[in-house]
C-alpha cells in the first residue's frame, strides 16, 4: 500500500547556475516562492533537538524571521525543546514545501535572541497565545 503512494518528483531540480551564491539569499528566493503558493503556513518548519543523552525529538514550529545571522523562532524556555536547547544548543530545521517538491535543511547552533526582542514578540501575541505559552 505505501509503495503506491510514491510520487515521481519532477519539480524543484537544482541547477547550480540557477542558485544564488549566498545560502541566505537562496533561502529568501525559495521562501518567497513558497509564500506565493496556497500552502497553509510556509513558515512552518520541523525543529529537531536532542537531550543531554542524545535522544532526539522533533516538532513543528513557525519561523518568525531570518537574515544572514540565522533563523528566528520563539519558544517557552521551560518547554521540552527549551530545556533540550539549554543543555544541547545544536538543532536542525527542515522546511517541506510539498507543492514545490522542495525541502530545505538547516543545521546549526541555536542562540537566544535578546530579552527585549523576546518580550516584544511575546507582547505582540494574542492573550490566549500568551497564556498558552
Amino acid at each position: 500500500m505505501m509503495q503506491a503512494l510514491r510520487l515521481e518528483y519532477r519539480r524543484g531540480q537544482l541547477q547550480r547556475e540557477m542558485m544564488a551564491e549566498e545560502p541566505f539569499a537562496q533561502f529568501a528566493v525559495w521562501f518567497a516562492e513558497a509564500a506565493e503558493t496556497d500552502l497553509l503556513e510556509p513558515n512552518a518548519m520541523t525543529l529537531a533537538t536532542a537531550d543531554e543523552n542524545g535522544r532526539p525529538s522533533a516538532r513543528l514550529v513557525l519561523l518568525k524571521d531570518f537574515d544572514e545571522q540565522g533563523f528566528v523562532f520563539y519558544t517557552n524556555y521551560e518547554s521540552r525543546k527549551g530545556r533540550e536547547l539549554a543543555v544541547n544548543p545544536w538543532a536542525a530545521l527542515t522546511f517541506w514545501w510539498g507543492n514545490l517538491q522542495r525541502q530545505v535543511r538547516i543545521e546549526g547552533r541555536v542562540e537566544r535572541v535578546s530579552a527585549e526582542e523576546s518580550d516584544v514578540y511575546y507582547n505582540s501575541r494574542p492573550l490566549g497565545s500568551q497564556i498558552g505559552a
